[in-house]
C-alpha cells in the first residue's frame, strides 16, 4: 500500500507528544500503521468547507462542548424559497401590492448601529457591523423608516395595500391588528366603507375559514374622539365580530380627535403581546381625516411604538401645500339634515414641522389649496419612524388639471391640483427629532432664512391698486396719482424685510443638496423679488406720470395702467431684479417638474412684472344723462305665493 502525504493543515508539529520509534522500541511498521489510521479517521470526520467571510463579524467565546445527539429543529421564523428573485417590493413580479415600507431617501449602504440588549446574557461577543440587511422590521431594536405620501383615491384602496402588509406579518408569526377609527361625523361614511371592504379582506386572508385552517390573526377595534373607546372586549379572530364592532362605532360630535392618545393606549395594551413568549406581531391601523388635537404627544407615541417594535399605518388625508387649514366639502350623511354641500374649515396640515412656504397672496389660483404630496407632519412622522405607511386619501386624486368646487368630492378637502406620489417621494419633509431638525436648519443659511421668512408671514400685494385714472383736470389727476402711490408705499417696507431675510441666505443656496430645500428657497426668493419689482414699478410709473403725459387721441380722457412685460421704463436696477426673479422661478420649473413648487412658479412667471400706460375714453367730462327708469320700482316676487317647506336642521360645522 502506497503511503499518501498527510494534509499540511493537519501535520503534527514537534510538540505533538508522539515518541520516535527508535526511542520507544515500537516497530516502525506499527508506528506507520497508527499514523495512517489516525490521518484517515481525522479526514473522515472533517467538513472541508472554506470559512465564510461573514464569520469575522461574530466571535464565539466558548469551550468546545461535548458532542451530544439532539434533534435539529428548523427556525420557525425563516421562510426559504427556491425561486430566485432579482427585485423586491413594488418592482417585483408581484407588483405594488406587496411593496414593503422603505426610507424616504435611499442609501447605497444602509448603516444602522446594532447594540446588544443590556440584559442579554450570552457568551457571544459582537463586533460593529458596517453593513446589515434591511427589511420592514428586523426586530424591536432596529427600525427601518416607513413610507409617507402614498396616494390613493379611496380608503378601500389603502385597505387593499394593507392586506399585503398583514399577510407579510402573518408569514413571520401570529399577528394582532388594532383598527383605530376617528369617531367624527365627517368619517362616518368611510367607516361604513371600511366595514364592507373588510369582509373581502378577511376572506382573502383566510380569516373566515374553519378554526383548524384559520391564520393566526386576531383583531382589536378602537374608536377615539374626545376619549378613547375599545369596542372589542378582547382580541378576536372572528371576522364577523370585527366588522360588527366597526359598524357599531357611534358618532362623536365633540369635535375633538385624540389621535395620538389612542395610538399610545393601543400600543400599551399590546405590550404583553410583544414582550411575552411566544411573541406576536402587532400592527396599528389608524383611520382619520384630521391632524388630531393632541399632536404634542407625537414624541411619546413614536417612542412607545418604536420601543415595542409596533408599526403604525395611517389612512388619512393629504395636507394642503404649506397651509394648516383647508376648505372641506361637507354633505350630511343623515337625510334628516340639510343635504346641500356646505364648506367647513378644518385642520389637515401643514406637511412640515416648520413653515417652508412664504405666502404671497396674488388673487390667483396660487392662493388656493393644492396637494402637498404628504400627510400632516405629526402623523406622517409617526408612520415614518415606526416602519409604517401614511396613505393620502382623496377621491379627486386622479383628476388631471384644476379641480373646481363642483368637482370636489363630498366629504373631501378642496384641493385644486394633485401630484404624482412617485415624483414627490424625493421631496419628503425631514421627519427628525426637533433638536436634530434645528441643527440641520442652523447649519445652512439658505434653509435658516427660508424658515425665518416663512414663519408667520403672509405678504399681500397692493390692496385694490388703482389702475384707472380719469382726467377731470390736471390738478385732480395728480391728486389721484399721489393717493395711488400710498398703497404701494404702505407694503414696500414689509416686502423689503422678507427680501432682506432671504437675501442673507443666498450665499449658502448652492450648498443645498435636498431637493425640497432647493425648490422651497428658489420659489420664495423668486416670488418675493417679483412682488418687489411689481410694487416698486407701480410706484415709479405713477411718479413719472405726475410729471405730465399727453393723450395721443382727441377723445381720450382717462389713463389706464396695464401689466406689461416691459420693465425698462423704471430703471436698470429694477430691470436686473426682474431678470433675476425670472431666473430663480425658471430654475424651479426646470429642476422640479411635476411638483407644487413648479406649479406656483409657472403661474408667477405668466404674470408680467412691468406696466405700460394706455389711454381710453370713459366720458368723465361728458354731461350726465337723464335716468330713464323714472320712479318705477322693480317688481318683487310674491313671497306669500312661495310656500316653502320648513328648512332641515344643519350641523355645527365646527364639530365635524
Amino acid at each position: 500500500m502506497e503511503t499518501a502525504s498527510p494534509d499540511p493543515e493537519h501535520e503534527h508539529d514537534g510538540h505533538s507528544g508522539a515518541l520516535p520509534a527508535e526511542r520507544s522500541g515500537v516497530p516502525a511498521w506499527a508506528v506507520s500503521l497508527i499514523v495512517h489510521v489516525a490521518v484517515l479517521l481525522t479526514l473522515a470526520s472533517l467538513v472541508l468547507d472554506p470559512p465564510s467571510d461573514d464569520l469575522s463579524r461574530v466571535t464565539v467565546i466558548d469551550p468546545t462542548p461535548a458532542v451530544e445527539d439532539e434533534t435539529y429543529v428548523p427556525p420557525a421564523e425563516i421562510v426559504v424559497t427556491e425561486q430566485p428573485s432579482t427585485d423586491s417590493g413594488a418592482v417585483s413580479d408581484a407588483g405594488e401590492g406587496v411593496a414593503q415600507s422603505f426610507a424616504a431617501t435611499v442609501s447605497e449602504i444602509p448603516t444602522v448601529p446594532v447594540e446588544p440588549l443590556p440584559d442579554m446574557v450570552s457568551d457571544i461577543a459582537f463586533e460593529a457591523a458596517e453593513v446589515i440587511p434591511t427589511a420592514t422590521e428586523l426586530d424591536m431594536s432596529i427600525v427601518v423608516p416607513g413610507q409617507v405620501g402614498v396616494g390613493v383615491t379611496g380608503a378601500a384602496g389603502a385597505v387593499d395595500r394593507l392586506t399585503a402588509e398583514i399577510r407579510n406579518k402573518l408569514d413571520q408569526r401570529p399577528t394582532v391588528v388594532c383598527w383605530l377609527f376617528d369617531q367624527s361625523l365627517s368619517l362616518e361614511s368611510q367607516r361604513r366603507e371600511i366595514a364592507e371592504r373588510l369582509e373581502t379582506v378577511f376572506e382573502e386572508l383566510g380569516a373566515t375559514r374553519q378554526s383548524t385552517n384559520k391564520p393566526p390573526l386576531t383583531n382589536v377595534v378602537i374608536g377615539f374622539g374626545d376619549r378613547v373607546n375599545v369596542y372589542t372586549e378582547k382580541p378576536t379572530g372572528q371576522a364577523e365580530e370585527v366588522i360588527e364592532a366597526i359598524r357599531s362605532i357611534p358618532i362623536d360630535e365633540s369635535g375633538a380627535e385624540l389621535t395620538f392618545t389612542a395610538v399610545i393606549e393601543a400600543a400599551n395594551r399590546s405590550r404583553p403581546l410583544r414582550t411575552a413568549r411566544p411573541q406576536k406581531n402587532v400592527m396599528l391601523i389608524v383611520f382619520t381625516d384630521e391632524v388630531g388635537n393632541d399632536q404634542q404627544r407625537v414624541d411619546e407615541a413614536v417612542h412607545t411604538c418604536r420601543s415595542l417594535g409596533i408599526p403604525v399605518y395611517v389612512v388619512g388625508v393629504p395636507s394642503p401645500f404649506g397651509m394648516r387649514e383647508v376648505q372641506f366639502k361637507f354633505v350630511d350623511p343623515d337625510p334628516e339634515y340639510f343635504q346641500e354641500p356646505q364648506w367647513a374649515q378644518i385642520e389637515q396640515g401643514p406637511e412640515s414641522f416648520y413653515p417652508e412656504v412664504v405666502h404671497i397672496r396674488s388673487g390667483r389660483y396660487a392662493d388656493e389649496a393644492i396637494d402637498s404630496g404628504f400627510g400632516p407632519y405629526a402623523l406622517s412622522r409617526l408612520c415614518s419612524e415606526t416602519s409604517g405607511i401614511y396613505f393620502c386619501v382623496h377621491a379627486n386624486r386622479e383628476k388631471k388639471g384644476r379641480v373646481s368646487d363642483r368637482e370636489t368630492a363630498a366629504m373631501s378637502a378642496s384641493l385644486r391640483y394633485f401630484f404624482d406620489s412617485e415624483v414627490m417621494r424625493e421631496y419628503a419633509p425631514a421627519y427628525l427629532p426637533i433638536s436634530e431638525l434645528d441643527r440641520q436648519i442652523a447649519a445652512n443659511g439658505a434653509i435658516r432664512s427660508l424658515v425665518l421668512a416663512a414663519r408667520g408671514t403672509e405678504l399681500s400685494p397692493m390692496e385694490e391698486p388703482v389702475m384707472q385714472f380719469p382726467r377731470r383736470n390736471d390738478g385732480d389727476l395728480v391728486r389721484l396719482f399721489t393717493e395711488a402711490q400710498k398703497v404701494a408705499a404702505k407694503i414696500e417696507p414689509k416686502i423689503d424685510v422678507i427680501y432682506g431675510t432671504l437675501l442673507e441666505g443666498l450665499k449658502d443656496r448652492e450648498k443645498l443638496t435636498e431637493k425640497r430645500w432647493q425648490a422651497g428657497y428658489d420659489l420664495a426668493m423668486g416670488r418675493v423679488m417679483a412682488m418687489k419689482v411689481r410694487t416698486e414699478a407701480y410706484n415709479r410709473m405713477l411718479a413719472q406720470a405726475k410729471g405730465g403725459m399727453l393723450f395721443q387721441r382727441e377723445d381720450s380722457d382717462t389713463w389706464e395702467l396695464a401689466p406689461d412685460e416691459d420693465i425698462s421704463q423704471v430703471g436698470s436696477q429694477l430691470e436686473k431684479m426682474a431678470t433675476d426673479a425670472i431666473v430663480m422661478l425658471q430654475r424651479v420649473v426646470e429642476e422640479h417638474p411635476g411638483t407644487p413648487w413648479a406649479l406656483v412658479a409657472e403661474d408667477e412667471i405668466r404674470q408680467p412684472l412691468g406696466y405700460v400706460w394706455r389711454e381710453s375714453h370713459t366720458g368723465v367730462n361728458d354731461p350726465p344723462m337723464a335716468d330713464g327708469n323714472g320712479n318705477n320700482n322693480p317688481q318683487r316676487p310674491d313671497e306669500q305665493a312661495r310656500m316653502l317647506a320648513p328648512p332641515k336642521p344643519r350641523r355645527d360645522l365646527k364639530r365635524l
